[in-house]
């Protein structure tokens, strides 16, 4: 019988007294993220897909983008996909108590067959996250069959910037590992400030809201309150949360949620009860230019690996 991956990893915590994910379905092709853990002693957790499971190593002082530092990864075990997308505080008495966020999160690409790469102690890998980018690798020890040693490689992504260095917050919630541990509310500064500038009370469903659309005029102009924004080569979407409840709504009301789990789930780490968010889906080209092209490939998506693989 094949080996069960994940068997290490159940072993080692209580469904039911953890928030952690215990399931092991869907795909997620190429992903990589690195999340910040406020265990006993504050750490990085390195997670590449490998083989439909997210191989994972303990990096205590982080990664560092300078080719010349060598920050020791020490093999953990693997964790299931779904673990890519957890950020939440593991209860006392449990393995690992303390919050963990998602500190980044993308594509891997391998320039090593993954699987001959960890049997021969070395992954050659590009990362394209929101804060780590460029090649990196991972070189096995031989003092420890659990030692490896997280490397930056020589390119135009290298500096001599460290993980601290970075911007310490989730790319999904915008929490900082020390606020989720802490459960600090931006709801209720915002909530303050918005009855101090008078506005109205009252509950909103993304598919109630009239949306304000743009409308011609002859010549530019400036008036009192009035705001201009640019206008975006994408598609417009109403989000919604309420509770748990995610949907995302296209302009003609079609829902469009299972198209775009990447935004579902960041707006599902929001550290807010109940929002809506007027915005306009995109997909940035290597210039960091909205390619519509891109965006419908994207969209066409129906098989739910194609559209998993279109997030990253």
């Amino acid at each position: 019988m094949p080996r069960d991956r994940l068997a290490a990893y159940r072993a080692k915590r209580r469904a039911g007294a953890t928030p952690e994910p215990f399931a092991s379905g869907g795909e997620r092709p190429g992903l990589f993220v690195v999340q910040q853990h406020a265990a006993r002693r504050r750490h990085y957790d390195l997670r590449l897909e490998i083989g439909g499971v997210l191989v994972s190593w303990a990096v205590p002082r982080g990664p560092s983008l300078d080719p010349a530092e060598k920050r020791l990864a020490v093999a953990t075990e693997d964790h299931p996909l779904e673990y890519g997308d957890f950020e939440g505080v593991i209860p006392a008495d449990n393995y690992g108590a303390g919050a963990v966020i998602v500190w980044d999160r993308g594509r891997c690409v391998h320039e090593i067959e993954p699987a001959r790469g960890l049997a021969d102690g070395k992954l050659l890998f590009e990362l394209q996250g929101y804060k780590l980018r460029g090649l990196w690798t991972l070189v096995k020890t031989s003092r420890d069959p659990k030692e490896w040693l997280l490397i930056k490689k020589p390119d135009g992504a290298a500096s001599g910037l460290d993980a601290e260095d970075l911007p310490p917050s989730s790319v999904f919630s915008g929490l900082t590992v020390e606020e989720l541990s802490e459960g600090t509310s931006r709801a209720a500064a915002l909530r303050d400030r918005l009855e101090e500038l008078g506005a109205r009370r009252g509950r909103l469903r993304a598919d109630r809201v009239k949306l304000t659309l743009a409308r011609l005029e002859r010549q530019p102009f400036s008036r009192p309150g009035w705001l201009f924004e640019l206008k975006y080569d994408g598609y417009r979407l109403r989000a919604g949360k309420q509770a748990d409840k995610i949907a995302l709504l296209y302009r003609s009301g079609l829902d469009a949620t299972a198209l775009y789990p990447e935004i579902a789930r960041t707006l599902s780490a929001l550290p807010y009860d109940g929002l809506l968010i007027d915005g306009e889906a995109v997909v940035l080209d290597a210039a960091a230019r909205p390619d519509i092209q891109r965006l419908q490939q994207s969209a066409r998506s129906r098989q739910r690996p194609d559209i998993e693989r279109a997030t990253l």
